[in-house]
């Protein structure tokens, strides 16, 4: 090799020490959407021994109440559903990355838990449909909170159903995995409370007036393992000026 490749090599080698010395060689957000999702999977669980379950916990905010339609025993409660999961694959040091602590993904690019409405009617408003970006952040911690219309049925007993002061209905929502047993799926409730700070009361046939919120674990038939559920369980109450009206 010549002099002058050789000095070339060397002005070249400190060039590139330069930049990375002031800081000029640090990987972008899209470096850092490259290596985290180079070889992920996101149909399988974001767990690296199979025996982990994901734990995920779930809560709603009620945003208005679309209807009660006694005839067809149907509730319609618009909703922000926010879910929170931990994938373990998504997961880097900020530092390797101009101190980027989070991202917004779409959630059709990530696993994300089947989370689905047990008490859907019709079978359409089974799962969320809208795909609002989620938030990945570099512990792995996922957050996302998808607006949802909950369709759900509301069965009235019939002595109720047929009694001329009946003022009140009790409905009950259940959510939870669709197909993941507990083992594999650890559903459970962000807080006790639903918060109803951004519900705005606007039905004139009804009020809403609490919603109750409990886990519960069930056993079916079909399998070893129990599935986990959430119930949201909504007491509203007709509006004197209907009841007098009609």
């Amino acid at each position: 090799m010549g002099l002058v490749s050789v000095l070339s090599l060397i002005a070249i080698s400190a060039v590139v020490l330069s930049s990375a010395v002031n800081g000029d060689a640090y990987k972008s957000e899209r470096e850092l959407r490259r290596d985290i999702f180079n070889g992920y999977d996101k149909l399988v669980r974001p767990v690296k021994k199979a025996t982990t379950a994901v734990p995920v916990k779930i809560s709603i905010s009620p945003l208005s109440l679309r209807s009660m339609n006694e005839k067809n025993q149907i509730i319609s409660l618009e909703a922000w559903m926010m879910l929170t999961w931990m994938d373990e694959y998504l997961r880097w040091d900020p530092s390797d990355y101009d101190n980027i602590t989070e991202l917004r993904i779409s959630p059709t690019e990530i696993w994300k838990p089947d989370i689905a409405l047990y008490t859907a009617s019709p079978d359409t408003s089974l799962f969320p449909v809208v795909h609002t970006e989620a938030i990945v952040y570099n512990n792995g911690m996922i957050i996302w909170v998808p607006p949802f219309t909950i369709n759900s049925r509301c069965p009235i007993p019939f002595r109720s159903y047929v009694s001329v002061s009946r003022t009140f209905v009790d409905c009950n929502i259940r959510m939870g995995s669709w197909t993941y047993s507990g083992k594999m799926v650890d559903l459970q409730l962000s807080t006790d409370k639903v918060d109803l700070t951004n519900f705005q009361d606007y039905n004139y046939e009804w009020k809403l007036v609490k919603i109750v919120s409990n886990r519960e674990s069930k056993l079916y038939p079909c399998c070893a393992d129990e599935y986990p559920h959430v119930n949201f369980n909504v007491t509203l109450k007709k509006r004197n000026h209907y009841l007098n009206d009609n």
